[in-house]
């Protein structure tokens, strides 16, 4: 007897054509800090089915989706439930228990399935402990509970969820790729060298290297923001004496709107009376201009000096203001418990502006009124 053998195709499995199939492939990407992490997987369905235990049998490898290997791509290193797993792409698998699962990132990620996985590929096998969820038709992975270094990767389905924490080293990361980042066409402008220094000074790392870069940043265009953060560094190092000196030098020649943002960057830092003296600065230098008055009366309002504040809003509002800076100084008065009506009427902003947040005023904290400060405004007003 001739016995045919006929390839049995499941339906909605397509081999050699790109076709529709039933788990629909599907990635997700999460980046934390710099690094970028992504699972590209297939999303089967529970129709009715007994999913643990039965669909997907216990204390046997599964490949955590349908289809070919489940894949995680890391850009970076990371460490997996605390425990460290190189850059790379992995072929991502389970061994499902009643209790603990069994996690695995293998470097053989481009197999059919689990069904080839070798022990001897494996990368970083961890353990985790699944949780209950609500009810997920179709295998989800998503990240959740995120900070500024982490992410868990959640694996959902049916009615079971499988946490795994993932953290990045993120200053380590930025530091390791700053210096490939600075040898590109962009290494030729100011702007790198000085977003270098500053990320680093702000965040505390890299002090050997900050000086150099923003110096680096000085000599291809020197300019107050480069400038500034030189003089920064420099009372960090311990030359306040050099330091006051740029600044004073920086600040002969400022324009209106450096000043104004240099007011506003040393509020944001806590130093309210030289933010005030760099306001009343440029009201000197530029009488007529109505929002130097605004950015002044706002000074005013930090430190306290509230009689001050409020004859700098009035002067910034007889000056015909543009909309927002009207806006947001009546709002100020407001704060301040001045009645604003008649001034409100007059300057009524058109129905566009109303629902539009204003510039800072709702923003500003208020600390209480100290006799040590000395600013009035009163010979600017």
């Amino acid at each position: 007897m001739l016995l045919l053998v006929i390839p049995c195709r499941v339906p909605a499995q397509w081999t050699f054509l790109d076709l529709p199939v039933e788990s629909q492939q599907a990635q997700v990407m999460q980046r934390v800090g710099t690094t970028d992490i992504s699972v590209t997987y297939s999303r089967p369905a529970v129709k009715g089915r007994t999913i643990w235990g039965t669909t997907v049998p216990y204390d046997r490898i599964w490949r955590a989706g349908a289809n070919e290997n489940t894949v995680i791509t890391l850009s970076s290193d990371v460490t997996v439930e605390g425990q460290t797993l190189k850059a790379g792409t992995y072929g991502l698998h389970m061994i499902p228990t009643t209790s603990t699962w069994t996690i695995i990132f293998s470097t053989d990620h481009h197999s059919w399935g689990s069904f080839f996985h070798k022990p001897e590929n494996d990368a970083l096998r961890i353990t985790v402990t699944p949780r209950p969820c609500p009810m997920t038709e179709h295998l989800s992975y998503t990240f959740d509970a995120l900070t500024s270094s982490s992410a868990e990767m959640r694996l959902r389905w049916e009615t079971l969820e499988i946490p795994v924490r993932i953290g990045v080293d993120v200053h380590a990361v930025v530091l390791a790729r700053m210096e490939d980042q600075l040898k590109g066409l962009s290494a030729f402008s100011w702007e790198p060298w000085y977003e270098a220094a500053r990320y680093c000074h702000d965040e505390g790392i890299g002090a050997d290297k900050v000086m150099a870069w923003i110096d680096r940043s000085i000599a291809l265009r020197p300019n107050f923001e480069n400038q500034a953060l030189k003089a920064d560094l420099l009372d960090a190092a311990g030359g306040s004496t050099e330091a006051a000196t740029l600044r004073r030098n920086m600040l002969e020649v400022a324009t209106n709107g450096e000043l104004n943002r240099h007011g506003y960057t040393l509020l944001q830092s806590g130093k309210h009376a030289e933010a005030v003296q760099a306001f009343e600065l440029n009201a000197k230098r530029h009488p007529k201009d109505p929002n130097v008055f605004d950015s002044l009366g706002e000074g005013y309002m930090t430190v306290g000096n509230t009689n001050a504040a409020i004859k700098a809003f009035k002067k910034s509002l007889s000056m015909d203001p543009p909309e927002g800076v009207r806006a947001n100084s009546i709002a100020c008065l407001k704060k301040l418990g001045v009645d604003t009506s008649t001034t409100a009427k007059k300057n009524e902003p058109p129905a566009a502006a109303k629902g539009q947040q204003l510039r800072s005023c709702s923003s500003i904290q208020h600390p209480h009124e100290s006799p040590d400060l000395l600013l009035n405004g009163d010979d600017l007003l």
